[in-house]
This record gives C-alpha cells, structure tokens and sequence, in this order.
C-alpha cells in the first residue's frame, strides 16, 4: 500500500509540472494585444465609461477594463505631446544641422522608445512579483497609467524638481 501511494504522488507531482496552471491570472500577458477597453464596454461612450468606472462596488473585470480605460486615456494624451515635441524639435533641428551641430530628434526617440521599454518592463515586473491574483490585471494597468503621468510630468514640467 505504501508503494502504490508513493507512485501516486510521483506521477501526481510529474503530472503538475508537465501541466502548468491554465489560470488566465498565471499566464504572460502581452498589453499590446489587448483589446482597447471600448470593446468591452461595447455602445458606452468615454463619458459613460468614466462615470461608470468611479463605481464603488465593481467587479474584477469591471476593474480591470477600467483600470486599461484610465491608462488607455493617459496614453493618449502623453502620445499627443510626444508629438508636439517631435515637431518642434523637427523644426530646431533644421537650424542645427545649419549650423553643423548635432540633431535632438534622433536622441529624443531613442529616449522615448527606452523609456516605453523601461515602463513596460518595470509593470511587468510589478505584477509578475504578485503572483497569482484576481486583480493582476488591475496592478499591470494602474502602473502603467501612473508611469506615464509621470513621463507626461517629465514632459511638460521639466523643471519641477528645481
């Protein structure tokens, strides 16, 4: 009997490593192939969204569309001054290459594309270390949401902390 109770636990424990976990909490998960949270609150506008979001009493995937809904905003709104500092930048870096002196732009997205590796990196890191929970998803969008506020910050108010 002993024997038979080993084997068992032998092909139990062979079986559960030949099988990782199918949780979707468990899973890697790639942000960019997320659909855009207006899919899941199909026929709602951002408004209604927005209002339905500051609901108390949301269930998990309620808080995890909301929380990709908030960063989705941010995101747009930080991808809209990118733009305009491309653009001026452009235009400065006419007048140095005039002159013979080095262009901005070229350093200005590689800092932009190091930084979005940087975000990406950091809140998958952040929420790979929690492990296992229901509000996984909602640690991984609230993080990104809050770094980039802070990138849009570093972009807006570049002297702040002076």
């Amino acid at each position: 009997m002993m024997r038979a109770t080993s084997l068992f636990a032998a092909l139990f424990l062979t079986a559960q490593a030949a099988y990782p976990s199918t949780s979707i909490y468990g899973s890697t998960f790639d942000y960019k192939k997320a659909q855009p949270a207006s899919v899941y609150f199909s026929g709602k506008s951002p408004v209604e969204i927005a209002s339905y979001c500051k609901n108390e009493s949301l269930g998990t995937m309620d808080l995890s569309a909301c929380a990709q809904f908030g960063y989705e905003g941010v995101v747009k709104t930080l991808n809209k001054k990118v733009a305009e500092i491309e653009k001026a930048t452009k235009r400065y870096d006419l007048e140095h290459r005039a002159n013979g002196e080095p262009e901005a732009l070229p350093f200005f997205e590689k800092a932009q594309a190091n930084w979005q590796l940087y975000r990406d990196n950091n809140c998958y890191s952040e929420v790979y270390q929690v492990g296992q929970a229901s509000l996984h998803f909602v640690y991984f969008w609230d993080c990104m949401t809050r770094m980039t506020k802070n990138r849009f910050d570093e972009l807006t108010k570049p002297h702040a902390n002076d």
